[in-house]
């Protein structure tokens, strides 16, 4: 084989620069490959309370089934997992028991979604002093957050995004700020009458019916309003989340419930023990509290209209006020003890010292301040749609209108005059006000109470009481169709009224703004 011709100088100079030129594309390819970072980076406070199902009501620390969740063989998967409302010896709708608060602080959401190139990462910086780094990921459309543990305060976050050997930076400030909301207080806080599957009650009927609570012994149930106002709360803004912590007893009082244990319930610690064994030395943001009702006779009340004409001029069968002459002679000596039982409740509130019903002296609970507890008015049980006094079963119109002039109302007519079934009138004392009157004077402790549970349905055009059929916001007697408990409580229209009235009212010692 002859050998290879010896390429020239003008084949040498030509092979040079198609070298070259191979060269530029190459490098021109990777730069296209490789095209500069954009960092951009948002934060936002992972719900601490989640409604994974969107029924409206906080999901159990456990969750909820992913499918029939009121069927007698409910998935045995769940969704809607962690979620952080605090209640004694809670059993949520699986049988969890899971609650507790983490001393590395809350879960925050670090987003680096809207930037563009290969990896991210996060440092966080609380003044100088760097607090965390992550490790940089690649950033995908599916992989482009991260969760950090951090407690409340403010910081600096510092997003760096590369791609090849290129970087770019975005900073912004975070304030964490997780919001401890304390749910108190007795049936109308509890969610009496709405368990979890009270859905099943109302399309089933009683027959059968077995109510599934979140605490069997209290009655208490994510359907509750202060349940209900704290997930709205939690679904207001990304900047911050609620934390849950529902003691509320069905059957509570001031001295066996608030400020001491409320045995008949099961309860082996008052409600101050029960919310400061749970949050240890936190400072409660808001607190609410629903008393004073059973203080008052409640259920002696209904008793005593149920089974005699003329009730307040009747003598309570059994219950609280069995020991006075007459229901009124009851109603007004208990209503007049309750400012003196509400100062107690207050030194337990931040006070100088907190003493419970047994003589014990316990350390105040830490609140914000005086303003973040809202007792919360009770509602009208008593008007018909049309707004007139109810006749319902063998309670007359005469004993209803009784009832809301001289208990609920915030002022009442003293002497009230009393038209009898006999068509005589006998004018009694009210001198020691209305239960709803003396919830209004607590802003002599510098509470805020909450008046709209009580005006969207005592002031409304329309009554809600339960005789308002369709438009009713409470039970009637459910025992009648096997469900005791939820009698002249309210329903789900009426919690989910009594909700957004709690909501409106937290927002506003906050200083929030709801959705």
């Amino acid at each position: 084989m002859p050998p290879l011709p010896v390429p020239g100088n003008r084949m040498r100079f030509r092979i040079a620069a198609a070298v070259v030129a191979l060269g530029f594309v190459f490098t021109t390819v990777s730069a296209q490959a490789a095209p500069a970072p954009t960092a951009v980076g948002s934060w936002s406070m992972v719900p601490m309370s989640k409604d994974t199902d969107g029924d409206g009501f906080i999901d159990g620390d456990g969750g909820v089934p992913t499918r029939g969740a009121l069927s007698a063989a409910p998935s045995p998967v769940f969704v809607g997992a962690d979620n952080f409302v605090a209640q004694p010896h809670e059993r949520l709708i699986n049988g969890v028991l899971s609650w507790h608060l983490n001393p590395r602080g809350y879960p925050v959401r670090l987003d680096a979604c809207s930037s563009s190139g290969d990896t991210y990462s996060w440092r966080v910086l609380s003044g100088t002093q760097v607090v965390t780094t992550t490790k940089a990921k690649p950033l995908t459309r599916k992989k482009c957050a991260t969760t950090v543990m951090l407690p409340e305060g403010r910081y600096r976050l510092e997003l760096q995004v590369r791609s090849g050997s290129s970087k770019d930076t975005a900073k912004l400030t975070a304030n964490v700020d997780n919001i401890l909301f304390v749910a108190m207080g007795d049936s109308y806080a509890s969610g009496e009458g709405n368990p979890r599957n009270v859905d099943a009650f109302l399309v089933q009927g009683g027959a059968g019916f077995t109510p599934y609570w979140d605490s069997d012994d209290c009655n208490r149930s994510a359907h509750g309003a202060p349940a209900q106002a704290a997930l709205r709360l939690e679904e207001s803004s990304p900047k911050t989340s609620v934390t849950l912590v529902y003691v509320a007893c069905s059957g509570a009082t001031v001295p066996a419930g608030i400020l001491g244990a409320q045995r008949a319930n099961g309860q082996t610690a008052s409600q101050v023990e029960q919310v400061a064994g749970i949050i240890g030395d936190r400072t409660i943001d808001v607190l609410t509290l629903s008393i004073g009702g059973n203080d008052v006779g409640f259920t002696s009340i209904l008793s005593a209209c149920a089974l005699a004409r003329n009730c307040p001029l009747a003598k309570a069968p059994f219950g609280s006020l069995a020991t006075f002459p007459t229901v009124q002679d009851g109603v007004q000596t208990r209503t007049a003890g309750l400012p003196a039982a509400f100062d107690r409740i207050a030194r337990c509130f931040a006070g100088p010292a907190c003493v419970l019903t047994d003589g014990r002296s316990v350390p105040p609970l830490k609140i914000a301040n005086a303003g973040r507890v809202l007792p919360t008015l009770y509602p009208d049980i008593t008007r018909s749609a049309a707004g007139a006094p109810c006749t319902y079963l063998t309670i007359t119109d005469t004993d209803f209108a009784w009832a809301r002039d001289t208990m609920l109302t915030p002022s009442t007519q003293n002497p009230f005059p009393y038209r009898t079934t006999q068509g005589t009138t006998v004018n009694l004392a009210t001198n020691a006000g209305t239960l709803n009157g003396t919830l209004l004077t607590t802003n002599r402790l510098g509470w805020s109470p909450a008046v709209g549970t009580w005006g969207a349905s005592g002031e409304s055009t329309v009554g809600r009481g339960v005789c308002a059929g369709a438009d009713a916001w409470f039970f009637g007697v459910t025992g009648l169709v096997g469900f005791t408990s939820g009698s002249f409580h309210p329903n789900p229209l009426g919690l989910q009224a009594m909700g957004k009235q709690i909501a409106a009212a937290v927002a506003g010692v906050l200083g929030t703004r709801l959705r």
